[in-house]
């Protein structure tokens, strides 16, 4: 097991038109993929649906082509991981975005699996929001494009928020109209990425506690991450990111924070896979920036 890295970062959350400087987690580590999978146990077993990801144009609507453009082409039938350096993932960061990566996303990016999704948020070097979370990849999709339905239609704030309301579903989601970033709502799409955590984020919780914390509300599927505290089951890595590549369907993330790191493309039933570190899996839905 990799040793983890310890650092302290301070960055700034973008909210609606608030800004609070919060401090980051401790940066991760995780298992490197190549590693022997551990059994399957049913406390080791993800919470959420894993099955193969699969190209969607769902939110094409309010996405540009450069979002449905893949980072690189998609994992052939049989692959399931491939290993890119960091300064190859640059190099398809570059490509895809058509602009070099500045220095504070590298600084980003340079933070693991965490800094993968982050850049490609294009908000800043922030903790990817985790507001919207839900327990299966399915939800978070409806979710996903039931925002980008309304975000097509160009809506100022008030109308965005009013659409919100009446929507039968999006309605009953918590935090939908507070996790939109400032500036004209054309800015932003709806985008996704997956979140693997240790359940017992409270050391002074009874197994008990812990084993009913951090489950999907029976009716909407999403998941409360108010009590969520970055912290790792002990000897344990504390979490991994992945962000879902929509032009290919595939999952990047990475092994560890810099020093050494490495970066990940996957499929969703390998990153997914049982490991030790982890008993909960949600997929996230938040705000990404879209391009001209």
């Amino acid at each position: 097991m990799p040793k983890r890295l310890l650092r302290l970062f301070v960055i700034f959350v973008a909210g609606l038109s608030i800004s609070t400087m919060v401090a980051a987690p401790a940066l991760a580590t995780e298992s490197d993929p190549r590693s022997p999978t551990p059994a399957r146990t049913a406390t080791q077993a993800p919470i959420a649906e894993v099955r193969p990801a699969e190209r969607s144009l769902a939110n094409a609507n309010a996405a540009t082509a450069t979002e449905l453009t893949p980072l690189a082409p998609a994992l052939p039938p049989g692959v399931s991981t491939r290993t890119w350096s960091v300064e190859d993932f640059v190099e398809l960061f570059e490509r895809k975005y058509g602009r070099p990566m500045t220095q504070d996303e590298r600084n980003a990016l340079a933070r693991g699996c965490i800094g993968v999704t982050t850049v490609n948020l294009e908000r800043g070097n922030i903790n990817p929001p985790l507001g919207m979370s839900f327990g299966t990849f399915a939800t978070s999709r409806d979710v996903q494009n039931a925002i980008n339905d309304i975000l097509a239609t160009n809506p100022s704030r008030t109308q965005f928020v009013a659409a919100v309301a009446q929507h039968p579903l999006l309605s009953r989601i918590d935090n939908v109209t507070d996790s939109l970033p400032g500036g004209p709502t054309s800015q932003w799409t709806a985008v996704i990425f997956s979140k693997r955590f240790y359940s017992k984020q409270d050391p002074s919780w009874t197994d008990e506690q812990a084993d009913q914390a951090f489950r999907p509300d029976p009716a909407t599927g999403q998941v409360d991450m108010t009590d969520y505290r970055y912290r790792a089951k002990p000897g344990y890595v504390n979490f991994d990111y992945g962000w879902l590549d929509e032009g290919s369907g595939n999952w990047w993330h990475a092994n560890h924070a810099e020093p050494g790191m490495k970066v990940y493309q996957s499929t969703l039933r390998h990153y997914s896979r049982p490991l030790l570190d982890f008993d909960r899996q949600v997929f996230s839905v938040t705000f990404g920036r879209v391009h001209p």
